[in-house]
């Protein structure tokens, strides 16, 4: 069997290493769904931030800025768990490929099952509203981050995912 085609090696202590970053993520997402992140206690902040800045600004651009800045953080923060996510089952249930469909849709599926988690937790909060629209703008955030992964990895020279062992040159091979 070419060896550039063999699937790597991992151990099961690296495997669930690889978990670490994205529990992690999953985590702060939590705490991000509590009230200290409510619209009302981001919003004080934004302000400060705002006037020392730039000044005063209108009631209407600030609740506009406000808006932009938090949708903004859906998409970002569940792209981030996206991308984590893929390298997490790139780890544990490894290829020969850089890139595999599998990797992106159970990425995919972590974020919806977060997101959507994330949602009906806020629903509970007097201080925070649940919305299908957030976990739609999560999951764009996270497709455009899978794409840009496809994209990354279908491009590079080297298409297979082989770690190197420490120590080891490919001439000793």
């Amino acid at each position: 069997m070419n060896a550039s085609l063999a699937v790597p090696e991992i151990s099961a202590g690296r495997k669930a290493l690889s978990w670490v970053p994205t529990l992690l993520w999953v985590a702060m997402i939590a705490w991000f769904s509590s009230d200290l992140f409510s619209a009302s206690h981001t919003g004080s902040v934004l302000l400060k931030i705002i006037h020392l800045v730039y000044g005063e600004i209108s009631r209407k651009s600030f609740h506009l800025i406000h808006a932009l800045v938090r949708k903004s953080a859906h998409f970002g923060v569940y792209a981030i768990l996206g991308g984590l996510s893929f390298y997490s089952w790139r780890t544990t249930l490894p290829g020969p490929a850089r890139w595999k469909s599998l990797w992106a849709g159970l990425a995919l599926a972590m974020v919806l099952l977060t997101a959507s988690l994330d949602e009906w937790h806020q629903s509970f909060l007097p201080s925070r509203t649940g919305a299908v629209r957030d976990v739609m703008l999560d999951m764009t955030g996270a497709i455009f981050l899978q794409i840009v992964i496809a994209a990354f990895e279908k491009t590079r020279k080297d298409k297979t995912f082989a770690p190197q062992r420490r120590g080891v040159t490919e001439k000793e091979k």
